[in-house]
């Protein structure tokens, strides 16, 4: 677009004299000039200005200029911004005769001056001095800035977001300085900023971050086995307010614990070989319209501030859940994982199952140790990593840890729940319709509707989805109805396994609606959505329709698939930043 304009510019400049008077019409002929104005017509050359001071100096000038240069002259002006600062600004000036410039004269005591306590000085020009043709008032922001001194691009990886919204944890470059006087302690520039492969700009300007200044992320490295992260603004608003960052270990120095004691208790980070990390879950996020409190961020324990010069080895590893299979007696033998990605610098993946909903420093250690069970792949693809112990109801996690030199580098992980097999029995009272609008799209017809013989409020549909029992319950003292998390039978290509669950559990919320039971029609609303751990595929409201009662011999479990055919409608999770799900509140 800049390559038109210029030729654009170039044709303009190749017409002739002649032909720039003759698109004039009549109207110019109605043409008068501006009243003249009186005075020295005096004017500021710019409406703002940065002026860094050092502690050298007892004084600054601010230029002032005018129009009419006839005579001696003082021109006096208002000033806003100097009460209670340092600073003392006089209120007029004086020009010599025929000058068309003078100096206003700043001075302040350096012995105060304070790193970064910048202060604006708004100077307005008095009307019966000022033209209306130029500048009157103008903004002068000084101080004396900290000592930063750019060290080029580091390379960064996010791991806050992620604790909101369905976003990768990409890596980016970014501006980073070190403070002259304190080495290790480093700030990076605009880092959810435009650089931020996330944030977006809109036609009428606006942006996902504040334009309107430099946002810097600060971070203390000066004991590089005690990294810390102030909480701090930065600048970022994906609707919920400027979003807020820091770590743990600073959330609890700032109310009075030491640095020793936080790496005693590991919630700081390290930096090691021009690489500062933090352990899973010692970072903090807030979003000030969406909750007061601060959430745990880096759970995938991917934050990463690589230092410039220092070149990232690939040593991702991605996973996802397939299933799980028995043994030849039919008992639970594991879990089915499919690795779906290995770095190109990754000698071998360790796969292995914990119990729980997160993975803790011990449980790596564990894996790197061998004193669980595990398996070893080397290559993309289905791999049966066993139990370590018989499994109880609850839920799982699949971990797969990339090494690189015999060394642990990075993990992964794929949650799953596990369901003993249950001797509940159940009752078949209704068919019924279900329509998917969500995942899939299109009816299920004459699906038969189970209730528990244990649990009145207890429901499931056979050869739902994808051939797997739908559970719900449903109260019909409280109308409520609630969508278990649970799979949906369908494995993604490249993110696995795919959940459904009810969307106020999932959102914590009933911002995005609730199921209920329509009595007049014998219809379920299940409020739900569909998702893997990578994002959402969609959410809202799909209904089950009550057609007749069930056949008397009807089972509780047959081995027919549903005819209807059913196809995802959609190929990849959808990265809504406007969705919000669930973090870990800190307490």
């Amino acid at each position: 677009m800049k390559n038109i304009f210029k030729y654009l510019s170039m044709a303009l400049l190749a017409i002739p004299a002649l032909a720039l008077t003759t698109g004039c019409d009549d109207s110019d002929d109605d043409w008068a000039p501006g009243e003249a104005v009186d005075g020295p017509q005096a004017y500021f050359a710019s409406t703002a200005e940065d002026i860094d001071l050092t502690t050298d100096a007892s004084s600054f000038t601010i230029p002032i200029y005018r129009i009419n240069t006839s005579g001696a002259v003082t021109v006096t002006f208002t000033v806003d911004g100097a009460s209670g600062s340092i600073y003392t600004v006089p209120t007029s000036v004086s020009f010599a005769d025929g000058a068309d410039e003078a100096a206003i004269t700043v001075t302040y005591d350096p012995d105060e001056l304070e790193y970064d306590d910048m202060v604006d000085l708004v100077l307005t020009i008095d009307d019966e001095f000022n033209s209306p043709y130029a500048t009157s008032t103008a903004t002068f922001t000084v101080g004396m800035p900290a000592p930063w001194e750019s060290l080029g691009n580091a390379t960064y990886i996010d791991d806050f977001i992620t604790t909101f919204w369905s976003v990768d944890n990409v890596a980016y470059e970014v501006e980073i300085q070190e403070h002259a006087f304190t080495p290790g302690y480093y700030r990076l520039v605009n880092p959810y900023g435009a650089a931020y492969p996330y944030n977006e700009t809109y036609e009428d300007g606006s942006a996902d971050w504040d334009t309107s200044q430099d946002w810097y992320f600060y971070i203390h490295a000066e004991d590089p086995d005690g990294v810390y992260i102030e909480l701090q603004e930065t600048g970022m608003d994906w609707g919920y307010g400027n979003i807020i960052m820091g770590s743990l270990a600073y959330y609890y120095m700032a109310s009075g614990y030491t640095l020793e004691e936080m790496k005693y208790y590991g919630y700081t980070g390290t930096l090691a070989d021009g690489i500062i990390t933090f352990p899973a879950s010692t970072l903090l996020i807030c979003m000030p319209d969406y909750s007061s409190g601060y959430y745990y961020a880096n759970t995938n324990g991917a934050f990463t501030v690589a230092l410039p010069g220092v070149v990232l080895g690939d040593y991702t590893v991605e996973v996802s859940y397939d299933g799980q299979y028995t043994d030849a007696d039919d008992a639970p033998a594991g879990a089915i994982a499919n690795v779906t990605a290995i770095g190109d610098d990754v000698e071998y993946v360790r796969l292995a199952l914990v119990a729980g909903k997160s993975v803790s420093d011990e449980d790596i250690e564990a894996i790197t140790e061998g004193s669980v069970s595990y398996v070893e792949v080397t290559s993309t693809g289905q791999a049966l990593v066993p139990w370590t112990e018989t499994p109880e109801d609850g839920s799982y996690i699949i971990v797969a840890v990339s090494y690189a030199g015999d060394e642990a580098q990075e993990y992964a992980t794929a949650s799953f729940k596990y369901t003993s097999p249950s001797s509940e029995t159940w009752t078949a009272i209704y068919t019924g319709d279900y329509e998917y609008v969500y995942f899939w799209e299109g009816t299920d017809e004459a699906l038969t509707l189970y209730q528990s013989d244990e649990d009145a409020t207890k429901f499931k549909i056979e050869h739902w989805g994808n051939d797997v029992d739908f559970t719900f319950t449903y109260n019909s003292s409280t109308g409520a109805v609630l969508v278990e998390d649970q799979e949906t039978g369908y494995n993604h290509s490249s993110y696995g396994m795919v959940y459904v669950m009810d969307l106020v559990e999932y959102t914590e919320s009933t911002d995005y609606g609730e199921g209920y039971y329509d009595n007049e029609t014998g219809t379920f609303y299940f409020a739900v959505v569909y998702y893997v751990s990578a994002g959402v595929f969609g959410y809202g409201y799909e209904t089950f329709t009550i057609t007749g009662e069930a056949s008397s011999d009807a089972g509780a479990t047959t081995t027919s698939i549903s005819s209807s055919a059913k196809t995802p409608i959609v190929s990849a999770p959808i990265l809504d930043k406007r969705f919000v799900r669930p973090g870990k509140a800190l307490n």
